[in-house]
C-alpha cells in the first residue's frame, strides 16, 4: 500500500510517480506488441500449411478421378 501512498503524496514526486508509470505502461506495450508479431507469424505459418495440405488433398482427388476415368475408357 506504501505504492498507493507515494501515488497520492504531496512532496514533489509527481514527475517520478508519472515517469514510472509511462515507463510501465511502455513495458507492457512492448511485452503486447511481442505477443501480437509472434502470433501473427504462427497463423502465417498455420494458414500456409493448411492450404498446402487442401492443395494436396484435392490433387490426390483429381488424381484418382482421372485414374478412374482412363480405366473406364482403356
Amino acid at each position: 500500500m506504501k505504492f498507493l501512498e507515494k501515488l497520492t503524496s504531496k512532496k514533489g514526486q509527481v514527475s517520478m510517480e508519472i515517469g514510472i508509470l509511462v515507463m510501465a505502461a511502455v513495458a507492457v506495450a512492448a511485452i503486447a506488441a511481442y505477443y501480437y508479431a509472434s502470433n501473427v507469424s504462427n497463423t502465417g505459418k498455420q494458414i500456409t500449411n493448411s492450404t498446402n495440405q487442401t492443395t494436396q488433398a484435392l490433387a490426390n482427388a483429381i488424381s484418382d478421378a482421372t485414374s478412374e476415368l482412363s480405366e473406364i475408357s482403356g
